[in-house]
C-alpha cells in the first residue's frame, strides 16, 4: 500500500519524482498543502532517489494527508483496493501491446502484494480468452512463478480458476505443454475428467512423451492408462513397475496404486505394500491425500473391497477426516463411504446428514460432472420412487462425457459386484 501512496502522491503532485529537485519541490508543495514537514532527504529514500529507508508513522500520515485523507489508518481503512484496481486497469491496457510489456509489468516489485494470486488469474484468463497463447506462454516464464512461493490451497486455486477455461478454449500449443510452470500449476491441478477423450487426453500423451519431469511424465502416462480404462481398453501397469516413487507426491503415489488396481493385476501383497507404504511416511497430514485417486477408482471401478480397506485403514490410524484441509477430498471420501455403505445394505453414523451434504455438494474442480455421474447412480437406487427421472439424469451425462464402460448395463448392475468387504 505504500507503493500506491507513492503513486497517488505523483498524480496529486503532478510531475514525476526523479531526481533531487523533484523532491524539494514535493517537500514544498506538502508545507503548502498540510503544513507539516517532510524532508527532501526523506522523500528521496522514500522514492528510492537514495539508500531506502522504511518511512515513519509520521511521514505517512503526511504523505496521507497531502493526498486528501486524515493520516495513514485512514488511507488504508477507506483506500484497500484502489492500488490493486489501478494496476490491474494497467495490466488491461497492456493486453493488446508486445508481451515484453506484460512481463515487465508483472515483474514489477508493486505486483508482487496481497492480491497478485487473483491479478495473475485475470491475467491468464484474459489471454486465454483472446487466444493470446504465446503471450500465455511467457507470463508462465515470468517471475511471479519463478520467485514466488506458493501455498498448495494457492496453487489448487490458480489451477482449477484457469484450468476449467480450457474445456471451451481448448488449444494445443508445444511450447505451452513444454511450459514447466504451467504443467505444475495448470496441467497436473485442473485433471478435465471429462475431456479425456479430448483436449485433455491429447494434451498426456504429448506430454507424456515429451516431458523431462519424471513425475510429471509418470502423472501423465497414468492418465493415458484411465482413460484405457474408461474406453473399455486393457490396462498396463508396466510402465510404473521399476519407479521409485519415494519422492513424489503423495496424490501422485496414489494414482500410480490405482493404475495396478485397474489394470486387474494385483493382490494382497500389492495392496498390503501401497498401505504400509503409507503408514511409514509418517505423514499423518496429508493422509487422505495418498487416497484420493483410489477413492475415485474404487468408486469407478465398482471395486468394494477397496473401499473397505480405505475406510478401516483410515479408521485404525484414528483419522479424523471431519477437519481434512481440502474439502474436496472430504466430500470424494464421504462420498465412497456412502456407496459402500449402501453396498452392504448396513447403516453408519450420520449416514444421513451425509448423504444430504453429499448430494447437495457443488463438488467443485474437474471432478465434478463425473461425480455427478456418480451421485445419479446413487440416486437411481436408492430413490426408487424417482428411478426413471435419476436413469435420465445419468443417461445424459453419460453422453456427455462419451466413456464406453457407462453404460445402461453399468448403472443398473452397479451394486452387483464380487468385490466385498
Amino acid at each position: 500500500m505504500i507503493d500506491y501512496l507513492k503513486k497517488l502522491t505523483i498524480k496529486n503532485a503532478g510531475f514525476d519524482i526523479i531526481d533531487r529537485g523533484d523532491c524539494q519541490l514535493l517537500s514544498e508543495l506538502i508545507i503548502e498543502k498540510t503544513d507539516e514537514t517532510v524532508s527532501y532527504n526523506t522523500l528521496r529514500r522514500m522514492f528510492g532517489l537514495a539508500s531506502y529507508v522504511k518511512p515513519s508513522k509520521s511521514t505517512l500520515d503526511t504523505l496521507a494527508r497531502f493526498n486528501g485523507y486524515k493520516n495513514y489508518i485512514h488511507y488504508l481503512k477507506i483506500n484497500p483496493f484502489e492500488a490493486y484496481w489501478s494496476d490491474k486497469e494497467q495490466l488491461y491496457s497492456l493486453i493488446n501491446d508486445e508481451s515484453e510489456e506484460i512481463i515487465k509489468f508483472v515483474n514489477t516489485a508493486g505486483f508482487k502484494n496481497e492480491h497478485a494470486l487473483d491479478f495473475m488469474i485475470s491475467l491468464c484468463r484474459e489471454l486465454i480468452y483472446l487466444n493470446k497463447i504465446e503471450e500465455l506462454e511467457h507470463v508462465f516464464q515470468s517471475n511471479f512463478f519463478n520467485n514466488r512461493d506458493f501455498s498448495y490451497s494457492e496453487i489448487i486455486h490458480f489451477g482449477n480458476s484457469v484450468g476449467i477455461l480450457f474445456k471451451t478454449k481448448q488449444v494445443f500449443e508445444n511450447k505451452l505443454l513444454s511450459n514447466a510452470n504451467f504443467l505444475k500449476f495448470v496441467y497436473t491441478i485442473h485433471v478435465d475428467y471429462s475431456g479425456l477423450n479430448g483436449y485433455y487426453g491429447t494434451w498426456c500423451k504429448y506430454v507424456s512423451e515429451n516431458t523431462t519431469d519424471i513425475q510429471v511424465k509418470y502423472f501423465s502416462q497414468a492418465i493415458l492408462q484411465l482413460i484405457n480404462y474408461l474406453n473399455g481398453k486393457s490396462v498396463s501397469y508396466t510402465d510404473f513397475d521399476s519407479v521409485d516413487t519415494a519422492a513424489f507426491h503423495p496424490i501422485l503415489k496414489g494414482r500410480l496404486f490405482s493404475v495396478k488396481i485397474l489394470s486387474g493385476d494385483y493382490n494382497s501383497y500389492d495392496v498390503n505394500k501401497f498401505f504400509n507404504s503409507i503408514k511409514i511416511s509418517n505423514d499423518s497430514n496429508n493422509l487422505l491425500d495418498y487416497f484420493y485417486e483410489p477413492m475415485i477408482t474404487a468408486i469407478i471401478s465398482r471395486n468394494f473391497l477397496l473401499m473397505g480397506l480405505i475406510k478401516k485403514f483410515l479408521s485404525n490410524q484414528k483419522f479424523n477426516i471431519k477437519y481434512y484441509y481440502q474439502e474436496h477430498h472430504r466430500e470424494l471420501y464421504e462420498l465412497m463411504c456412502l456407496f459402500h455403505s449402501y453396498y452392504l445394505d448396513k447403516e453408519f453414523i450420520n449416514k444421513d446428514e451425509i448423504e444430504n451434504n453429499i448430494l447437495k455438494s457443488e463438488f467443485k474442480y474437474s471432478y465434478k460432472e463425473i461425480i455427478q455421474l456418480f451421485i445419479a447412480v446413487y440416486n437411481y437406487h436408492n430413490d426408487k420412487n424417482d428411478s426413471n427421472t435419476h436413469f435420465k439424469k445419468f443417461e445424459a451425462i453419460s453422453k456427455k462425457l462419451n466413456y464406453p464402460i457407462f453404460l445402461k448395463e453399468y448403472l443398473i448392475n452397479y451394486f452387483e459386484s464380487t468385490n466385498i468387504n
